[in-house]
This record gives C-alpha cells, structure tokens and sequence, in this order.
C-alpha cells in the first residue's frame, strides 16, 4: 500500500477520537517536589477525558491561546499517555528556569512558520527545555502553531519516520540525528502538498505516517 492508497483508507478518520492513554495518579507524582507549577493542568484534562474519553488534539491548539505552562503539560501527556518515563521527563520541563517564558516564545515563532517553530525549541544545537526535543518539541509546534502557519506545522517523532521510511517517502527527516529548521520545514511543506493532491488535512498525512511506522515495528518485532 502506498501513501495516497493509506490516507484514501483512513480519510474518515477522525483525529480527535484518538485514543490516548490518561492515568491522573501517575503524572500526579510529577509535583511531588514542591513549587512546580502547571498542576491545575490535571484537573482540566480530568474534564476533557470524563466529556469526550480522550485527549482531542483540537482540544489542545485551543490550550496554546491561554496559560503557556499548562498547555505544556497537556501537550507532554498527550505524547507519553501512561509510558513512565515520562513523569521524569515533564518534572524536569517543569523545572527549567523561566519555562512560561520559553514556551510562550515557542507558542509565538510556531506560528510564523514550521521552521521558526522549530528553532525555536533549541539553543546552541541543544533542547531549550530538557526533554524537550525533536519527537515531543514538534508536539509542542504543532498544537501551537498548526491553526495559524502555512504549511501547518506537524509531529515528528520515530513512528512518523519509521512509516515514512518504508512508504519511500525522503522529505521526512530521522528525528534521531541532527536536523535543522529548514529540513523539517520541508518536511511539513510536502505533506502540505501531499494532502492537497489528496483533498485532505496535512495532520492526517503525519497520522497515517505514524500508524504505518506502528504496524512496520510490529512486523518486524514478529520475525
């Protein structure tokens, strides 16, 4: 199956309903130490998940518009779900100096454009925020900037480009090795082309990419 038969087999697919994993005891443990902010993030996703059993991606672009903190934490257990790691990871977000004013400059340059979005997550060729790199830093570009920059900004993590990768698909960088702006501009601006050649969004396009690239770990997990 090539990528336009893949977006054609799941053009109906509605990305809000996909389903992400929340366990409110487990992140719960990121403000055991004292004095981290973005707690009431909980309780907002408390109420998104008991409305509509999940965490909508459109849900959170809109949480980009009010607190920068919360919208990181939202955005950082959007991406873990109920992996472990990443209470140590969010904790040390948390953490680093200034974050409301890290992420607020990121929610701003993402909606410029891709590219400035992702320059934006690092200084001297290192994560701004710890933890915070290509695979969860394009989280945070997307959800801020995909209602507002052309071409929209999108995810970039090791499934999109695993899919990516066995579909023959170049543009999209390995999110493992050094990439630059530039490269993950044109990333997002030919699945901006490949959506509009197929009459559908450009989130769709990374979303297919990443459902291949579960399927391509699983088979090869089997042999």
């Amino acid at each position: 199956m090539n990528l336009d038969e893949l977006i054609e087999a799941h053009r109906d697919d509605d990305l809000d309903k996909q389903g992400i994993g929340w366990n409110r005891s487990m992140w719960e443990a990121v403000w055991s130490d004292a004095g981290l902010p973005g707690r009431g993030a909980l309780d907002d996703i408390d109420a998104e998940v008991a409305q509509h059993e999940t965490i909508r991606r459109s849900w959170l672009r809109g949480l980009a518009d009010g607190d920068a903190v919360r919208f990181l934490v939202a955005t950082t257990i959007w991406g873990y779900g109920t992996f472990g790691r990443g209470v140590k990871a969010l904790k040390a977000m948390l953490g680093r100096e200034d974050v409301d004013d890290h992420v607020s400059d990121m929610i701003t340059a993402s909606r410029q454009d891709p590219a400035s979005g992702f320059r934006s997550l690092f200084v001297g060729g290192k994560p701004r925020i710890p933890w915070l790199g290509i695979a969860y830093g394009t989280k945070v570009v997307h959800f801020a900037g995909y209602d507002h920059a052309n071409p929209r900004p999108l995810i970039l993590d090791k499934r999109v480009f695993i899919g990516a990768q066995a579909l023959g698909a170049e543009r999209v960088p390995d999110p493992a090795k050094y990439t630059t702006g530039n490269e993950y501009g044109r990333y997002c601006a030919w699945a901006e082309e490949v959506a509009r050649r197929n009459g559908a969004r450009p989130d769709l396009v990374e979303y297919v990419l990443f459902l291949h690239g579960g399927d391509v770990r699983r088979s090869r997990r089997s042999r």
